[in-house]
């Protein structure tokens, strides 16, 4: 009887033996990445990934001056084209039409002669020299030619067609990146926001240039060492629990250990929820992962042919257009709306007629909703400012649309993973809930304080 009570008492031991040694290598493996995460989250708190000055998409773009009589553009005439939008506008000296269509990647066409492709060179030049003037950099940008996978540009929109580079000599080593589609700018680094980078959304996303180029085995990276992290803290909290004591001092450990283990029992879960949230925004087996062609404007917008898009520039031609240097197309289940943005920035919507038709929201259908402030979906983030006031609707698919209140132009979409994700992945890993927790107060006295917790914690385990 002795001899078969003792063995179970001894396999347990043994559990609980491998249990430690497990969690204590793995944290010795792990720790510097456990702190890297920390640190690099509270960096983010006050200094996110660099993204150009909010409202200068437009810099250097003069006012449109369109011929009389324009030329036939062949993109088209193509029999079946479709298009969702487009947009024009002048890019230096040049009338650029910017169409998006239906099916494959937005392309551009020279209005004086309806060829399709880039911008000039120079164009681009003198978008990046307007930019870096808002700035006070006043020196002649180096080209560096044309980039698809910068450091700074791999999670921008439409990085796979290429941004030409501009390199700015003096103290601020600016580097301005233009669309040669658009001629916008699209991002914008200096010394400062880079380094701040490398010390916080690079490290934090496991971002690295050479590592993000190649999205599945960058995917399968994050999975892995935040797998790793989560059965880390896992077991921590569970020989935590075990090693507590009922009596003061509560533990059995002393010195780092005892730190250690004390806020491991304050902060364990909240590190294991920021851990296992990170985890999911990598949609680990389809999980949370959205639709992309259910979150495709299209099933607001609707879109139109080629044949009604020329007659539609046509009339547009022939317009007095003066002072216009912005005109984007914000269809509207296939009807054909304008959003006109003059000099000053005024904005205005306009029918296929050129007649100013402010939007009605009893054209969106039942589901439609005017915001003026933010809700829980569609607020401002870091890298996503929002602009108000907005309508919120619900597309036949079940999909949320945020669109303009004033040009009627999609702004956000959210599906039915998108909205989960919200409450169950980023809810929790931004610390976001409520509006008052998206306020810099929150941020340095509520984030800032848990974030050193848990810095603590893995700080003492290593």
């Amino acid at each position: 009887m002795t001899t078969l009570s003792l063995r179970p008492i001894s396999m347990r031991k043994k559990c609980l033996r491998t249990l430690y040694l497990a969690h204590r290598w793995l944290g010795l493996i792990m720790g510097v990445l456990m702190l890297s995460w920390c640190l690099s989250g509270i960096v983010m708190l006050w200094r996110p990934w660099p993204t150009p000055i909010a409202g200068t998409e437009l810099v250097g773009h003069a006012p449109l001056l369109l011929s009389p009589s324009l030329p036939m553009v062949p993109s088209l005439m193509e029999p079946g084209s479709r298009f969702q939008s487009f947009r024009l506008g002048m890019v230096g000296a040049e009338p650029v039409l910017t169409l998006f269509p239906v099916t494959g990647t937005p392309f551009a066409v020279d209005l004086r002669t309806g060829q399709t492709g880039s911008i000039p060179f120079q164009e681009a030049s003198a978008s990046a020299r307007a930019y870096a003037a808002l700035l006070g950099v006043q020196n002649v940008p180096v080209s560096e030619g044309i980039t698809t996978d910068d450091q700074w540009v791999l999670d921008t929109p439409a990085h796979q067609q290429g941004f030409e580079r501009f390199r700015f000599p003096g103290p601020a080593r600016l580097v301005v990146y233009v669309s040669p589609i658009t001629g916008d700018v699209v991002q914008a680094t200096d010394k400062v926001s880079r380094a701040w980078a490398w010390v916080g959304a690079i490290p934090h996303w496991l971002y690295p240039a050479v590592l993000r180029r190649h999205p599945p085995i960058w995917k399968t990276v994050v999975i892995v060492l935040s797998g790793a992290s989560i059965f880390l803290t896992v077991t921590g909290l569970f020989i935590g629990c075990l090693c507590l004591r009922r009596r003061w001092p509560f533990s059995a450990y002393q010195r780092w250990h005892l730190v250690h283990h004390f806020f491991g029992m304050l902060f364990g879960i909240l590190a294991l929820s920021w851990i296992t949230t990170g985890f999911l925004t990598m949609t680990p087996a389809g999980l949370f992962a959205s639709n992309k062609d259910r979150l495709d404007p299209v099933h607001v917008t609707g879109s139109i042919s080629g044949s009604e898009l020329q007659l539609l520039l046509e009339r547009i031609a022939v317009y007095r257009t003066t002072g216009w240097i912005d005109i984007r197309g914000v269809f509207l289940d296939g009807r054909i709306f304008l959003a006109v943005t003059d000099g000053k920035g005024h904005r205005e919507r306009l029918d296929d007629n050129l007649t100013p038709t402010p939007l009605e929201i009893s054209t969106l259908g039942q589901s439609a909703r005017l915001l003026t402030a933010p809700d829980s979906y569609y607020f401002n983030r870091s890298t996503h400012p929002r602009s108000f006031p907005v309508i919120r609707l619900t597309a036949d698919n079940g999909v949320l649309f945020y669109v303009d209140a004033q040009t009627g132009a999609v702004q956000a979409a959210f599906d039915t993973p998108a909205r989960y994700s919200r409450w169950f992945v980023y809810g929790p890993h931004d610390i976001n809930f409520l509006p008052w927790l998206r306020t810099a107060f929150a941020r340095l006295w509520v984030v800032f304080p848990l974030l050193s917790g848990v810095f603590v914690l893995y700080l003492a385990g290593w």
